[in-house]
Parts: C-alpha cells; structure tokens; sequence
C-alpha cells in the first residue's frame, strides 16, 4: 500500500532514470493529442515526493503529478524481460513516458496531471499539504496546528488527514497508535500536544526508517511479523496475546470510504482509564 515512504523510494529509483534528459515519447490516456505531445522534447529537470505525490518536472516549469491511490503503480519498463512481455499483452498502461535510454509506465493511477507552474500552486491538494513527515527538520508545531485546526474526529482519521500532516497511511495510522499505546477511537480534542507530538514523531521515524530497500518494518525482529498489528485482526497481540481488534474507521465508517483500523484493546486502552491511571 502506497505511502509517504513509498513514494519516497519511488522518486529515488526515478530520478537516476529521467533527470536531465529529454523526452522522446509521452502517451496517457486522460490526455488529448496535443497535450501529451507537448512534452516531448522537454527535458525532465526532477523527481520528487511531496507527501503521498509523485511529481516529475519539466524544463518549461510544468509538472506532471501522479498519486497512486490504494492501487496505482509506477515502473520502469523492462522490455527485454519475458515476464513484463507478458504483464504487458494484459493491461494497457494509463501513462508511458520515455526519455532517451529509458521508459517508466504506470498503471491504476486515480490522479494523473500536467500542471503549468501557477496551477500547481493553486491546486489545493499540494498547496495545503501538511508538513511531509519523512523529510529531515519538518516543522512540528505546525503539524499540530494544523491537527488542531481540524474538526474534532478519532486521531486514527486525523492521522491520514495530507493537509495536516503529509506521510501517513493506513499502515503506518495502527502502527504509530499501537507504539504510542493510543487507542484510535480517542478523539483529537482528548490528546494533549505532548500526545500529538510524539504520535508525529514516531510517524515520522517510522516513514524514515524504511526509505532503504526491503520490505517495510515496524518491529524489528529476526523471527515473526514485520508488522506490529495492522493485517492481524484477530491474532494474538505480539506484546500481550490479546486478540487484535480490526474496526472500520472514516466520515462514513460502513462505506467504501472507511478504512481499515487494527489495535490491541489491553497495549491501547480507552483514554479515559489511561488517564485514571496516571491519577496519584
């Protein structure tokens, strides 16, 4: 599941590929002729993550934005290899870039955009992002400003709110809670600002520790899970053995909006016994 880590590491396997050089083909299918040939010729000046988005810039100032949803994917074309000769006779790609010596492809991509330099900064969903989590020196207090500014909800679907606070997914939202022994339920308007920031500071360590290659660790361990509870609804907690609860969360808790949310009931009590237990 694409997070802000993913698409860090995304970026990093891109960026040696199509910065500096010039394009000799582009094809999308939300595109019409001339726009997808007005990128050819344009030489490719970047590569970066900003949160949860892929952006790829151009020598005219122009920006291609990608985000990858639950789903979308993004690779560098390997038409030498029997396997993707195969991938490829099944699914036509939403987006076929190729520069000199290399082609990415993405597939199941729900936003795919070219952006002039003035709609970029008008276009809410990258204006307001929030602070991006796995960049060194995020600034902290506007995080949690920017939580605080929200309207009240469980701190589960404030996690995953981008314009508070960019990064976070549904993984990482039942593994910060479960490390911070959170409940997710717990309202926003319940957590002090020492809570939020220590909730965004392990975030931001997590996404950070799995930029390297591999497959993404929350518990370091050379035996068991990789994971501490998220995918476990139903096993025993690797702390206390208690059955780990899965509960849907969003706006819309029983649509297809609402997102999957895994804790344990005994590491995450209910914050109200949390704080009669720290009572004298």
């Amino acid at each position: 599941m694409p997070e802000g880590d993913s698409l860090h590491r995304l970026a990093a396997r891109l960026a040696p590929v199509l910065e500096g050089r010039e394009v000799v083909d582009f094809s999308a299918r939300r595109f019409t002729n001339d726009a997808a040939r007005s990128l050819v010729r344009r030489r490719v000046t970047s590569v970066a993550a900003k949160g949860k988005n892929l952006l790829i810039r151009f020598d005219d100032a122009r920006v291609l934005h990608i985000h990858l949803g639950m789903e979308g994917r993004v690779l560098v074309e390997r038409p030498r290899s029997t396997f993707w000769a195969m991938d490829r006779e099944r699914w036509e790609p939403d987006m076929r870039l190729a520069v000199r010596g290399a082609t990415i492809v993405g597939r199941r991509l729900p936003m795919l955009r070219l952006l002039t330099e003035s709609q970029e900064k008008r276009a809410p969903d990258l204006a307001e992002l929030g602070p991006d989590l796995v960049r060194e020196g995020w600034d902290e207090n506007e995080a949690v400003r920017r939580l605080r500014a929200l309207t009240d909800r469980a701190i589960a679907d404030a996690l995953l709110v981008q314009r508070a606070a960019a990064g976070i997914g549904n993984v990482y939202k039942s593994e910060v809670c479960f490390l911070e022994g959170v409940d997710p339920r717990t309202m926003l308007s319940e957590l002090h600002d020492d809570e939020l920031r220590r909730l965004l500071r392990r975030a931001s360590a997590l996404l950070r520790s799995n930029l390297g290659s591999g497959p993404r660790v929350t518990r370091p361990s050379l035996r068991g899970p990789r994971l501490w509870v998220y995918g476990r609804g139903g096993r025993p907690c690797l702390r206390c053995k208690t059955p780990i609860v899965r509960l849907m969360q969003g706006p819309a808790p029983f649509s297809a909006s609402a997102r999957s949310t895994y804790f344990c009931p005994t590491c995450q009590p209910p914050h109200a016994a949390r704080r009669d237990e720290a009572r004298p």
